[in-house]
């Protein structure tokens, strides 16, 4: 029930959602100022600007390379899967899965990868089937543990801390995640007890591109992201979660 009313806030309230039902409102007289408001709002959060501004106090912690790597193992976090492309991990998460990859090669670490999605080809089915390629034209060897059960971030910690008791796996970890992302990501692992490295990947902000002020899709992808995730973290405050 929680991760349903969950997803009718993100497809409702979050946009495009909330451009559809202010335009609705909007066609009635009384409301016709919010045509002026949706509009603006539409607007900034598809400018270079707006996502700029929205991004970076997410991204900001996570400039610099953790370079000195004391984690035990390595997880990545899923972001979505399609069966039916050749590369089975949606976008997001094959970035997340590639370097969490090359962290687990590089220092010679177990790798954990955790979500399922509401599928029954699990966002874990496709992490698997993407790494046996991987494996075949790279031939890396690490050990890969697959959780196949988390729908939500607060399930990826709660189900891969168990797998990691199951498996006598530290729950001192290297934590791989989109940087929007990684904020709420790591209130939360930190919440069920890991220690936590965060290594983030998938950085939105860009500083020097050409038509700062003029909206792009990109940029309203990025905000809409971003804004996701602030709602998140309140959640995750009202919760009482600890936010650092």
């Amino acid at each position: 029930m929680i991760y349903i009313i969950s997803k009718l806030f993100t497809y409702l309230i979050l946009p495009p959602g909330i451009f559809i039902i202010l335009l609705i409102l909007a066609a009635f007289k009384k409301f016709k100022y919010l045509f002026l408001i949706s509009g603006l709002f539409f607007y900034f959060i598809s400018t270079n600007y707006g996502a700029n501004l929205l991004n970076k106090p997410l991204e900001n912690n996570y400039y610099k390379t953790q370079k000195n790597i004391t984690c035990k193992s390595v997880v990545v976090l899923s972001g979505g899967s399609n069966k039916n492309d050749t590369i089975k991990t949606a976008p997001n998460a094959f970035k997340r899965l590639v370097y969490g990859l090359e962290i687990a090669s590089i220092h010679h670490l177990p790798l954990i990868f955790t979500g399922s999605g509401i599928d029954n080809y699990t966002e874990a089915d496709a992490a698997k089937e993407d790494i046996k390629n991987l494996k075949k034209a790279f031939h890396f060897n690490i050990k890969v543990y697959y959780e196949n059960k988390a729908k939500n971030t607060v399930e990826n910690a709660k189900f891969t801390k168990k797998l990691l008791k199951e498996n006598n796996l530290s729950n001192n970890i290297c934590l791989v995640t989109s940087t929007y992302h990684m904020k709420r990501s790591e209130i939360i692992f930190k919440h069920f007890g890991f220690n936590v490295t965060p290594m983030a990947t998938g950085f939105n902000v860009k500083e020097n591109e050409n038509f700062f002020l003029f909206p792009k899709e990109e940029n309203f992808h990025k905000s809409y992201q971003t804004i996701h995730e602030y709602f998140g973290i309140l959640s995750l405050l009202l919760r009482g979660y600890k936010i650092n």
